[in-house]
């Protein structure tokens, strides 16, 4: 667990928070408010084409609100990494030479460096591989290594997008639980993921959005208690199905 259980501190936000890509009639996200706290989870849920990638982009700071802010909270800089629905790191390079290469991208002294790609390599549980080159790995590894890179950050923040597509279920339980020891130890974290059951074990929060906009959102349990004058949702699939009258993986 983390040192202090009880900080909750909000570190990165998104305060009604627009964007619309050119020639595009419809926005991609309309007045959309998200918090991320310290040692809390958020499931970031929606079909395909629903702004999902487009709000961890302005999160991100690749692209600029065209309507509302994103904005970090607490005493000093918030780290903040990503981790891409796509492979992002080099495939002819090893796991550990695609560790060593992002870390010499974080400006740190050479021993301090070394340290973080050996707790890396620890985290993703890559030693075994890490002499492998990325493209012979299997699709789990990969996954790992994607998440150990960006965990080579420290990061106060960890936006995650599909982070287990592709891969087995040993390698997806790996994921699961390592994410779910981040937030313990008090990470904060954005899960977006198809995969409504990784949300129930990770997420405490939900964020569901369709079409740019924000369909439901708070407390998972909450949630799926349902209005007060309904009977409670069996599950995050019937919750989904309720607000957007759709199966999510389409």
């Amino acid at each position: 667990m983390r040192p202090d259980a009880a900080d909750t501190t909000l570190l990165l936000a998104a305060d009604q928070v627009s964007y619309r890509y050119p020639a595009q009639a419809e926005p991609a996200l309309q007045s959309v408010d998200l918090q991320l706290h310290r040692g809390r989870a958020v499931g970031l849920l929606g079909p395909n084409g629903s702004g999902k990638s487009t709000l961890i982009s302005l999160l991100m700071g690749l692209r600029t609100p065209q309507g509302g802010r994103v904005h970090q909270g607490g005493d000093g800089a918030v780290v903040v990494a990503w981790v891409p629905q796509e492979y992002a790191f080099y495939p002819d390079l090893s796991c550990l030479e695609n560790l060593s290469f992002f870390a010499g991208m974080l400006d740190l002294p050479a021993a301090e460096a070394r340290r973080r790609v050996d707790a890396a390599l620890a985290a993703g549980e890559l030693h075994e591989f890490a002499q492998r080159r990325a493209r012979h790995c299997s699709g789990g590894v990969r996954r790992r290594l994607n998440l150990a890179i960006a965990l080579l950050q420290q990061p106060d923040v960890l936006l995650l997008d599909e982070p287990t597509v592709g891969v087995d279920p040993q390698s997806r339980a790996f994921l699961l639980a390592h994410v779910r020891g981040l937030v313990d130890a008090g990470t904060a974290v954005l899960y977006a993921t198809h995969y409504m059951e990784e949300v129930s074990v990770v997420c405490s929060q939900i964020l569901l959005l369709d079409h740019g906009r924000v369909l439901a959102s708070g407390d998972l349990a909450s949630l799926l208690r349902g209005p007060a004058d309904a009977a409670p949702f069996d599950d995050l699939e019937a919750l989904f199905m309720h607000h957007t009258q759709r199966a999510l993986r389409t």
